[in-house]
This record gives C-alpha cells, sequence and structure tokens, in this order.
C-alpha cells in the first residue's frame, strides 16, 4: 500500500465479494489501481447534477459541514 499524501483521507469501506471481485479484475484489465478505479467511481457520483443540487443546497463544499 502506498503512503497517503496530506491531503488524502483514509476511508473504509465494506463490499459484497462478487462485487470486490469484478472490481479487482477490472482494474487489472485496465490496468489500475483498485483504488483509482474507487477514486474514478466517487468523482463520477460527485458530478451527478442531483448530487451537486444537494451540495450546492446545503453548502456542503465550503468545509464547515465536515
Amino acid at each position: 500500500m502506498s503512503p497517503k499524501r496530506a491531503d488524502q483521507k483514509e476511508v473504509r469501506v465494506l463490499l459484497a465479494q462478487e462485487v470486490h471481485s469484478l472490481l479487482r479484475k477490472l482494474a487489472g484489465v485496465q490496468e489500475k489501481s483498485l483504488n483509482r478505479i474507487l477514486n474514478e467511481a466517487v468523482d463520477r457520483y460527485l458530478e451527478d447534477e442531483d448530487i451537486l443540487a444537494l451540495i450546492q443546497r446545503h453548502r456542503l463544499e465550503d468545509g464547515s459541514n465536515e
């Protein structure tokens, strides 16, 4: 495991074994790390129009809700 940068936080997530296995296989086929695959998925989630609207409505980007 590579060391995390100061601007990163570690998150633990539990996945169904089938999902974990599929993601690991996809990561191998794409020559990416599982970490990168999951970060890309989170980025796509945060770009969703409904999620962006929630972020704006609740002013979550200003960091005051951490």
